[in-house]
């Protein structure tokens, strides 16, 4: 399994633009095959290029799955003497372009990319350059960071909720109860320390036991979602435990994805990148012709690949409206 981080590309509108409307058909056609567009970082002999090899979902052929790759010098040792290898490691970058949707997933592999930002920086250095060179405006890859109100994303994923994962607490019992207290003056629609010092007696026993730091609720029939619930004695402790603890709360989804999110606070984003597991095996399906048992992958298997991918994206959707992209231009 990889990670993916998820990204989002956003069209920048200039005075001359002629032909805006047709922004996705554009960008498509970079993609069009392998040597449409060369991606590149400096000029003269400082040019660096990044090799790409593209495929395009035979069943969505507006998502295109990419192998990015990064010559790396690697230091060997030859007849015993230091020389220098070649290595190209790659990363997987898909790119959603169906109708008014605006994803990109760009995979987590250090070996080749020490982050995504720097894949992120390279493709939307070279789309940039080639959209305002033919067609006047501008584009840039940007990150989805993970929500700070837990409430606002529980409710945006109200039918995929499926985990609430809480930390446990680090301070003393005395202190965290103080800061319970202090929080009835803020009058939280979840307030509720009614079995407070039992729910932290448990903790405590947990942690004293050394066992795993995390504390899960799930419904207990597992094809329900977990629904905002303020109404529940359980749940409202455990909230307003994570309120006075001010740390964050993870909610699992069941697609894999991971909200790490802070109860009532305000102050911006916790600068992480929305991420998702992924096998990428399903994607190596789509460039390769031979598993890694070397039996043949067969069409079958690329269907199967082409519909996981297309589940992936659905998951991670940036949608847009030409109206609210038009507005925000």
């Amino acid at each position: 399994m990889s990670r993916f981080a998820q990204y989002y590309a956003k069209y920048k509108h200039d005075a001359g633009c002629y032909d805006w409307e047709q922004r996705q058909q554009h960008l498509g056609a970079l993609f069009d095959k392998d040597e449409s567009i060369e991606f590149y970082l400096g000029e003269g002999t400082d040019r660096k290029v990044y090799k790409h090899k593209v495929y395009h979902l035979k069943s969505a052929p507006g998502i295109t799955v990419m192998r990015f790759a990064n010559d790396i010098d690697i230091p060997v040792e030859r007849d015993f003497e230091p020389a220098m290898a070649k290595d190209e490691p790659s990363c997987f970058v898909i790119i959603d372009n169906r109708d008014h949707l605006r994803t990109v997933a760009i995979q987590k592999r250090k070996k080749a990319f020490s982050n995504t930002h720097k894949v992120a920086k390279i493709m939307s250095f070279v789309i940039d350059q080639q959209l305002f060179k033919d067609h006047c405006y501008g584009f840039e890859i940007l990150p989805d960071y993970y929500p700070v109100d837990l409430f606002k994303v529980w409710e945006q994923q109200q039918a995929h909720a499926q985990q609430m994962r809480f930390g446990t607490p680090e301070m003393e019992k005395d202190e965290i109860l103080r800061k319970v207290e202090a929080l009835k003056a803020k009058n939280r629609d979840y307030f509720d320390d009614s079995i407070m010092g039992a729910l932290l007696d448990v903790l405590y026993a947990q942690k004293q036991a050394k066992y795993k730091g995390h504390y899960t609720v799930m419904p207990e029939d597992k094809k329900t979602a977990l629904y905002v619930d303020k109404s529940s004695v359980y749940m409202r402790n455990l909230l307003t435990l994570a309120d006075a603890l001010d740390e964050p709360v993870e909610l699992i989804t069941n697609d894999g994805g991971t909200f790490r999110c802070f109860i009532d606070n305000d102050e911006g984003n916790t600068d992480k990148i929305v991420s998702h597991e992924f096998n990428e095996n399903f994607l190596d399906m789509l460039f390769k012709t031979k598993k890694k048992d070397g039996s043949n992958i067969e069409h079958e298997d690329r269907l199967k690949a082409e519909e996981e991918v297309i589940g992936l994206m659905n998951s991670m959707k940036h949608e847009v409206t030409d109206e609210e992209e038009d507005q925000a231009a």
